[in-house]
């Protein structure tokens, strides 16, 4: 039995999954093809040096944290030290014992656990960071980091961006008459609506108050109005069903519609990602004055 297997065999008992590669390629090859919690690398491979599988290991960081135990003879310092300097978490001497064996993969998954605790912790910080808690969409802070990194790309590669901001039409009226719980379940189902009439790459952000941006990269104003116009066409057909003591249950609920305005890059005159904004506002100040749940880009005729 080879001493690959021996280890295999007492972390089997111990109720590990455990796989063996038989040089450094197939050792490559099963890190690429499978999660992997811990590696247990020979320095001595008949294929490549041990030291290179260990980089390709601690330079894919997609994979998260995957601990490394170096596996070295006794007096073979160099290679212990090497591999520590290269990146290990921890070594384990030749000939091995068992219980230390078993002692130093309990320790490092442990280790493993904690790290792993630690990353989507962090991501659903993050997440929390630039959500908006109401809605479920993007936060202003959000939209506002997302609008200035497609303006420079934009910049950089004249490539087309479109903006459209959303306003909910007479919604003061809704929270006047039904109460704020309920004009708040409105902007939850309508910020849901706006979304699900928009692409992948598209950003949707609530903006503030009863209205939504929406970023669209990669897309001139005539793409951007149709995206718009669909977004009208779907708040149209929403009924939203009011409280149960506002009205007799015969009574139809509240109908909603919006007025949008969009703008686009390159544009003359912007400069900046505000002043994209402020063509996308002008626009929308217009779509209202001419009689709302309609669309107005930047441009068009009063």
């Amino acid at each position: 039995m080879t001493q690959a297997e021996w280890l295999a065999e007492i972390l089997a008992r111990e109720g590990h999954q455990v796989a063996i590669a038989r040089d450094g390629g197939q050792a490559l090859g099963h890190l690429r093809d499978q999660a992997t919690d811990l590696v247990l690398l020979d320095m001595m491979l008949p294929d490549m040096d041990g030291l290179d599988v260990l980089r390709a290991v601690k330079d894919a960081p997609e994979r998260g944290f995957v601990p490394v135990i170096v596996l070295s003879a006794r007096s073979d310092v160099r290679s212990r030290v090497d591999g520590l300097r290269t990146g290990a978490d921890d070594y384990l001497p030749k000939p091995f014992d068992e219980e230390e064996a078993l002692a130093r993969v309990a320790a490092m998954l442990r280790i493993k656990h904690l790290q792993d605790e630690l990353t989507a912790a962090k991501a659903e910080l993050l997440a929390l960071s630039v959500t908006d808690a109401l809605t479920g969409l993007h936060n202003r802070r959000y939209f506002d980091a997302r609008l200035r990194d497609e303006f420079g790309r934009s910049e950089r590669y004249s490539d087309p961006v479109s903006l459209l901001i959303i306003d909910l039409d007479h919604f003061k009226a809704v929270n006047d008459r039904f109460g704020h719980p309920f004009g708040d379940r409105v902007l939850r189902e309508a910020a849901q609506h706006v979304r699900s009439s928009l692409r992948d790459p598209d950003i949707c952000a609530r903006y503030g108050g009863e209205e939504f941006a929406v970023i669209l990269p990669k897309t001139e104003l005539e793409p951007a109005r149709r995206v718009g116009e669909r977004i009208l066409q779907t708040l149209r057909t929403r009924t939203f069903e009011t409280p149960a003591q506002a009205y007799p249950a015969s009574a139809p609920g509240v109908r909603l519609s919006a007025s949008i305005g969009a703008a686009q890059l390159p544009s003359e005159g912007v400069s900046t990602a505000e002043a994209l904004v402020g063509q996308a506002d002008q626009a929308l100040y217009q779509a209202k004055r001419a009689g709302r749940d309609r669309l107005r880009a930047h441009g068009d005729p009063p």
